[in-house]
């Protein structure tokens, strides 16, 4: 799920590290063309103009004639001209819609030819450079669209999944959780149709999702889907297809990159309940299940940070995992904050239980208080680390708890370890008065 991981604190986790120019014309001889790019851009900047123009006119003849009344004699004697006005206000209306409606099919024609022809330029590149050229154009000419329009090509672009091209490049996550890298035109437009429009983005992420298609476009769609919902009934959708992609074989025997950034979608919906599927992940040490378990590992983790009560309870109930990764889940309780009465609670009983082996004693208290964080790009959450303040009162705070826990003779199965833990706040107590 990691791409790069730094620390703030006492470790440091590395996760897995982990877009020819587009064209209007498309030659397999030459590929692009930037002659005819230019000139028929140009052509339809001049056709547009004209029918915006005439549209203009149109409805200025329209308001005119309804503001007039035209002397008229007729049989009878003399007319007003108001149903003559009427006629002449709904004929000039008719029109200017008519080429209302017309200029948008033209659009709509046209945009779809675009994204027709930068599927042919994919298709033909050699390298990843030129692909990122066909993906820098054809994002910059769809920006040139209104949302609306640009949102409904992409969509119905998006309805088969059979048009698409791969493009040599890596799946890589930018600052905003938005990609960097794409690495198939599908997996691109459903990104650009996240900023562009992200209720639709919504939608069209629902469909996908619906069949298994690619565990990248799964991580883009998930994350579209969230932007798009935030109710409760969506973290729960969220959190049964990110476990559906997850368990999914075909994806699991070589992860993308993009399937391993999905499990941060877990993150996201807080989705707790999901420690025993990540739980079987870590315990997974084979050399072809490193990616996966890695992945699991930081999603337990990361979860425990947002949802420490939960977790706890979670890690507790999980004993098979406490014999295969018991250092792992001790440094997962060690992100308690003993200031918390429940999660207090929970780690006395977690260091009180007949079952605990010495060697996760140990690393509980080697690394109490774990404030140690993976920093990274993420597809939807972001990482906060605790300000030096909020750390030196922390850690002043459970000093204190510390020492009355020394003097528990209930607690004095584990007081060396206890001891561990007081000899490491004293230090950073003592650094934080300086």
């Amino acid at each position: 799920m990691e791409k790069k991981a730094g620390s703030v604190s006492n470790k440091e986790h590395k996760g897995k590290t982990l877009s020819i120019s587009y064209i209007l014309s498309f030659r397999p001889q030459s590929r692009y063309d930037r002659k005819a790019f230019k000139s028929r851009v140009g052509m339809k900047r001049k056709h547009a103009l004209i029918m915006v123009l005439a549209t203009v006119i149109l409805a200025a003849v329209a308001f005119h004639s309804s503001t007039r009344k035209v002397p008229d004699k007729g049989i009878g004697g003399t007319s007003t001209g108001e149903t003559s006005t009427s006629v002449v206000r709904q004929m000039a209306i008719a029109s200017a819609t008519s080429l209302a409606i017309s200029q948008d099919e033209i659009g709509r024609k046209d945009a779809r030819r675009q994204l027709d022809l930068a599927l042919a330029a994919v298709k033909g590149i050699a390298t990843a450079s030129e692909a990122r050229q066909v993906l820098l154009e054809l994002r910059a000419y769809l920006a040139s669209l209104p949302p609306e329009l640009a949102s409904a090509v992409i969509a119905d672009f998006l309805s088969d999944p059979s048009r698409d091209a791969p493009t040599r490049i890596e799946f890589s996550i930018g600052k905003t959780g938005f990609l960097d890298g794409h690495p198939t035109l599908r997996v691109a437009l459903l990104d650009w149709l996240g900023q562009i429009h992200p209720a639709q983005a919504g939608v069209v992420a629902e469909k996908i999702l619906a069949t298994p298609t690619h565990a990248d476009e799964w991580a883009v769609s998930l994350r579209n889907y969230a932007r798009a919902s935030s109710d409760s009934e969506s973290r729960e959708f969220l959190q049964a297809k990110t476990e559906e992609l997850i368990r999914n074989q075909v994806w699991r025997e070589n992860p993308s990159v993009g399937f391993l950034e999905a499990f941060d979608i877990l993150v996201h919906a807080h989705a707790t309940e999901s420690s025993a599927l990540l739980g079987e992940l870590v315990a997974d040490q084979t050399p072809e299940g490193k990616a996966i378990a890695h992945a699991a590992y930081l999603t337990l983790d990361r979860l425990t940070i947002c949802e420490p009560v939960a977790m706890m309870k979670q890690l507790a109930g999980q004993p098979n995992l406490t014999k295969v990764r018991g250092p792992m889940v001790a440094n997962m309780f060690a992100r308690a904050d003993l200031r918390d009465p429940e999660q207090r609670k929970l780690v006395r009983d977690y260091l009180l239980d007949p079952a605990r082996r010495s060697g996760e004693l140990d690393a509980f208290a080697g690394v109490y208080p774990n404030a140690s964080f993976a920093i990274s790009k993420n597809l939807l959450t972001e990482t906060r680390t605790p300000t030096g303040e909020e750390l030196a009162a922390h850690d002043a705070a459970v000093f204190e708890i510390i020492k009355t826990w020394l003097k528990d003779p209930a607690l004095e199965r584990v007081k060396p370890y206890l001891t561990t833990m007081h000899n490491r706040l004293a230090a950073f107590v003592h650094q934080a008065s300086r």
